[in-house]
């Protein structure tokens, strides 16, 4: 996982984030050994939300965080593309 910043909108509020990333990895059938990999989907872990230079992360509800996350997936993931 890596630190990473990125500036999202989300109820027409421009939120900058800040967490540790994972990007997805793809699935392998099969190894040379016969076994495979699942493969895993992307993943972000928020450390903190801020407005303005104000931390508002502990006044987020579990699902305003949810579409954070969200969010800030499908941008990580549309800038790896």
């Amino acid at each position: 996982m890596e630190l990473t910043d990125v500036e999202v909108n989300v109820y027409d509020v421009i939120l900058e984030v800040s967490g540790y990333y994972s990007p997805p990895e793809p699935m392998v059938m099969y190894y040379p050994d016969g076994s495979g990999y699942p493969g895993s989907s992307a993943d972000f872990d928020i450390e903190t939300v801020t407005v303005e230079g104000v931390n508002i992360y502990e006044l987020l509800s579990e699902h305003v965080k949810e579409i954070i996350t969200e969010e800030v997936i499908n941008k990580q993931i549309s800038q790896e593309e």
